[in-house]
């Protein structure tokens, strides 16, 4: 971990002598031996990382080492940028430069003493190595020989989630068949699964949820983690959320006593699976109960905790399962099964020796699935005899240190060990995930910006121009093929900038995360279960999370000076929305060496005048590189521009009003930008962009130039509203189609009319683009869509989802759409299409997943032909008054597997359904369906 720090402030300083090289005249050759002495400590760093006992005889002085790296790396960088900005303000300062000129020599000056003053440390703790002196030389003739860091990282990902590494037949068959019992009484019916943490609890519960005779039994299907930091609003949310997920709208707005009374109104109506994971307490429970009512339609509770008395005091008459650890046989199949033991070459007598290091090894597992599996990542990667035999000896010595890890020691010291394992770039990206909530899906997106700001990506690990945010995603990918992380994939099919969605952490190995970071002084986390009143420690120096309700951010008071000058990270994420953030940012400013700001749910309105924003001295930030706010009434100051190393601006998610000076073009270094929704915008100025931006969000041509866009050669990610304008529309068309680099496009087009002839060339520029990939037409008018003729363009339209709503489309629609190759969504919504006849024809629309029909009030006659649609998963029928019936084609749709009639005729509805034995006359085209949704 220490390596990595000094392997930031190494690199940091190299680009800083290069990329301000001038603000640094006098004083390079001096910045450039303070790089040199820190070169060697890194060196003598990765030698004791390999050699365990050299790391421990060391340990006392690696809070030194961290110090000193981060005060060479902030006093070099702090110096040059100060100059820097303080040089480009115009030549309408220029007067002002000269009586500059002499503060910035004594400022030198001072720069010089105090790196001689740095290297005289570094001197001082070299004479520490003693024994291990000798060493230096070799390792560093060794780093000459050593795989480099990309060959170290694996190059292909090869991380699968597997659910059947541990076979558990026996329980699943006991346990569904409990939930498929029918209760004759009126009460809630629970399973439990309980047991110690790691001993596959969720992944039992994940093979029950997902189980083909429970599909066919439940209506619906909830899962919610609970864990120790539950909230009722978000357990209640988050449960209708999965059960109906149509009412979004009104359950995120919706107060507890409403979303009580929306599950239960669900639960009596409907037979449903509601999975509570990660229960520790019995106050969750007594908190939910009242909203899940007994019912005679039979909705089951499955909950998994640790705690027996748990389980008992929510089903006391029900099932309580217990799971217990692995046999040695069994632990032994499943180490062979993850490490790859058969297959890695190794003559005979090596396998039978590796065998028997592999059942010493798992002595130190405790039957734990979730230890073994971790060991056997671990040994995938060695290939010998010996590199396993050093595992061995290794985790021996790493063992008799007889610490104890996590809460009360709960952490099983081989999952330990797997940190330990890491490459060293590895070990702050995996410790930082600690941060984020218990239980959480942790984004990658913004969790790859945050590493990146932090320096826990390195610029040699690129391959070639590789983004950064690849390197960051193959980090990821490494900690989850050692079975560190899990992570999820995008669905199948979907365009997204990165190829992971989300990734989320096991309790045991957050448990991990939090002892390491402590340890390691990374960060603190200050929540409901840390005392506002315990002395302020130093662990608070680099790091800070505050996850408070409002009264304790109110009383919260930020580490003293000494401890915060080189806080580099903070996340302040409270329990509660949008709560005054005019005191935690007057702290906030006074913390100037920050990278990463990340300030969630805050109402930034000052309390006297809303141009007094408590955000008005962020620019004095200036080493910040990721900047996150979604906040209410967000007012950016013009000393916005000063920040010369931004790279990240987030603004999503922010609301009632946003207000951003015309300085973003000044951000050079400006990668990632993601805008607040338009609705939220203040008028002010037309916005000028950077040139580098790589992901822009948000985009819209009313407040930002649309030429601007032209100018983005490197953009990946690129999602804007067009409105009204048609040479907007084609400006930023052509580009985008040209860029070989894009990745995800998304387009919302509102008011226009498609309806001339100009107008239809440019809506099958947008139909038809190979880089436009989710599209949204609403308010405009089209009359009929162009002609899709795929020897006409140079490649495939690259469209996959499309919405299209107010369109009053005259002719038939589905004799262009149906030719899209890679159409999987496809949305009509309210008066898209005006005709009466649609014809979904054979071989059309090859990989459509999803076909949503609302409100078209004209359609009499749907056919779908033998052939149609041979992937579609899902159906969605809505307020289509007219509609005769279901397609008789429906019946040779085999994939289908969920269809919704929302809102329809009684009549029709009637037709489909069977009761007392009677079935209706379009029963049999859809009764292959395992789900099939009728709401009013």
């Amino acid at each position: 971990m220490a390596d990595a720090i000094l392997s930031f402030a190494v690199e940091n300083i190299g680009k800083l002598a290069i990329e301000e090289g001038k603000f640094l005249q006098g004083v390079s050759e001096q910045v450039s031996l303070l790089r040199d002495d820190l070169k060697c400590i890194q060196m003598f760093l990765r030698y004791a990382d390999k050699k365990q006992t050299a790391m421990d005889t060391i340990q006392q002085w690696l809070p030194e080492f961290r110090a000193v790296a981060y005060e060479a790396s902030d006093l070099v960088e702090d110096y040059a940028l100060r100059v820097s900005i303080s040089s480009n303000r115009g030549f309408t300062r220029a007067l002002k430069r000269t009586a500059c000129i002499a503060r910035e020599g004594y400022a030198l000056h001072d720069l010089g003493l105090e790196i001689q003053s740095l290297r005289t440390r570094i001197s001082n703790l070299t004479k520490n190595f003693g024994q291990f002196g000798h060493v230096m030389t070799r390792t560093e003739e060794a780093e000459s020989r050593a795989p480099s860091r990309q060959q170290q990282l694996r190059h292909a990902y090869s991380f699968v989630a597997d659910d059947d590494v541990v076979e558990l037949p026996n329980d699943v068959q006991v346990l569904v068949k409990y939930l498929l019992n029918e209760v004759a009484e009126h009460k809630i019916s629970v399973a439990s699964i309980f047991g110690m943490g790691g001993i596959g609890k969720t992944t039992l519960a994940r093979k029950i949820y997902h189980h083909e005779r429970l599909k066919h039994y439940f209506e619906g299907f909830a899962w919610v983690c609970v864990s120790q930091q539950w909230q009722p609003n978000d357990l209640l949310q988050g449960i209708l959320l999965k059960l109906i997920p149509e009412q979004r709208n009104v359950i995120v707005t919706s107060k507890e006593d409403e979303q009580r009374r929306l599950l239960q109104q669900h639960l009596r109506a409907r037979r449903c699976l509601i999975v509570l994971d990660d229960l520790w307490s019995t106050e969750a429970w007594d908190c939910l109960k009242g909203a899940i009512p007994g019912s005679e339609h039979g909705t089951k509770i499955l909950l998994t905790t640790r705690k027996r008395d748990v389980a008992a005091h929510v089903g006391p008459n029900g099932y309580h399962h217990p799971l217990s650890g692995l046999t040695k046989e069994e632990s032994w199949d499943l180490l062979q099964k993850k490490s790859l033991w058969a297959s890695n070459g190794a003559g005979c007598e090596d396998l039978d020796k590796m065998e028997e290091l592999g059942k010493k090894m798992l002595n130190n597992c405790g039957g734990l699935p979730l230890a073994v599996v971790v060991l056997g990542e671990i040994l995938r990667t060695k290939k010998t005899l010996k590199e396993w035999n050093e595992v061995h000896e290794n985790i021996k010595s790493y063992l008799t240190r007889g610490e104890q890890i996590g809460k009360e020691g709960e952490v099983p010291k081989i999952l330990a060990y797997s940190y330990y394992d890491l490459p060293w770039q590895l070990k702050p990206c995996f410790l930082y995930l600690g941060k984020f909530r218990e239980d959480s899906d942790i984004g990658v997106e913004s969790l790859y910006q945050m590493w990146i700001g932090e320096g826990m990506i390195f610029e040699n690990d690129r391959r070639g121009q590789e983004p950064m945010m690849d390197v960051a995603e193959r980090y990821l990918e490494e900690l989850a093929n050692r079975c560190m992380v899990e992570v999820k994939v995008h669905e199948e099919g979907k365009r997204a900038v990165t190829r992971l969605e989300s990734c989320r952490l096991h309790d045991l190995m957050r448990d991990m995360c939090l002892a390491k970071a402590k340890e390691e002084n990374l960060y603190k986390v200050v929540d409901h279960s840390t005392s506002l009143d315990s002395p302020l420690a130093i662990e608070a120096q680099y790091g800070l999370v505050l996850r408070l309700l409002p009264k304790d951010i109110s009383k919260y008071n930020f580490p003293p000076k000494e401890h915060s000058t080189h806080l580099r990270s903070l996340l302040c994420d409270p329990l509660k929305h949008f709560i005054p953030g005019v005191r935690i940012m007057s702290q906030v400013n006074n913390l100037k060496m920050l990278r990463v700001l990340a300030i969630l749910s805050f109402d930034m309105a000052s309390g006297s005048c809303f141009l007094k924003s408590p955000l008005g001295y962020i620019g004095n930030l200036i080493h910040l590189r990721c900047l996150r706010l979604k906040c209410q009434y967000i007012n950016l100051p013009y000393s916005l521009g000063n920040l010369k190393c931004l790279e990240t601006l987030d603004l999503s998610g922010s609301s009632r009003s946003c207000r951003i000076p015309n300085v973003l073009w000044k951000l050079e270094r400006l990668r990632y930008l993601y805008l607040p929704d338009w609705r939220w915008w203040d008028a002010h100025p037309k916005l000028w962009l950077s040139k580098q931006l790589e992901i822009l969000e948000s985009f819209d041509n009313r407040f930002c130039y649309p030429k601007e866009v032209c100018k983005l050669s490197n953009l990946k990610a690129f999602k804007a509203i067009v409105y009204k304008n048609l040479e907007d529309l084609e400006h930023i068309i052509n580009h985008i189609s040209n860029l070989d680099c894009m990745r995800i496009s998304s387009l919302r087009i509102v008011d226009f009319d498609f309806g001339n002839n100009r107008g239809l060339d440019v809506l099958s520029m947008v139909l038809f683009s190979r880089n436009i990939h989710e599209l949204e037409i609403g308010d405009s008018l089209c009359k009929k869509l162009p002609d899709y003729q795929s020897h006409m363009f140079p490649d495939p339209a690259g469209l996959t989802r499309l919405e299209l709503y107010y369109t009053y489309i005259e002719e038939d629609p589905i004799g262009t759409l149906e030719k899209l190759p890679n159409l999987r969504i496809l949305e009509l919504g309210s008066y898209s299409f005006l005709g009466r006849e649609m014809i979904c024809r054979s071989m059309g629309f090859p990989q459509l997943k999803h076909l949503g029909l609302r409100g078209l009030y004209n359609l009499l006659q749907w056919t779908v032909e033998d052939g149609a649609m041979p992937k579609l998963s899902s159906l969605w029928i809505g307020e289509c008054e007219e509609l005769e019936m279901i397609p008789d084609g429906l019946r040779y749709v085999t994939t289908l597997n969920e269809v919704s009639l929302v809102q329809m005729p009684e009549e029709f509805n009637n037709r489909v359904t069977r009761e007392k034995g009677q079935q209706g006359e379009d029963y049999e085209k859809i009764c292959h369906v395992p789900l099939v949704n009728i709401s009013s």
